[in-house]
């Protein structure tokens, strides 16, 4: 994350994609969050950050 404009938004739809969707893949995570606009990145970040979040939501580690 750089100037946080997108970060509300992202926040939100990760939290209502890992309700629906505690296993999403990265396709699944970058469709999600596709109406996100983030002025200063690729959406790299954002979907490692999710990715990791399921993760530690199932116990796992990343």
């Amino acid at each position: 994350m750089q100037c946080g404009y997108c970060t509300p938004g992202m926040v939100m739809t990760a939290i209502e994609l890992l309700e629906t969707n505690p296993s999403p893949s990265d396709d699944e995570i970058r469709r999600a969050i596709t109406g996100n606009l983030c002025r200063c990145t690729g959406y790299t970040k954002q979907v490692t950050a999710i990715r990791s979040a399921a993760d530690a939501m199932k116990g796992g580690s990343s």
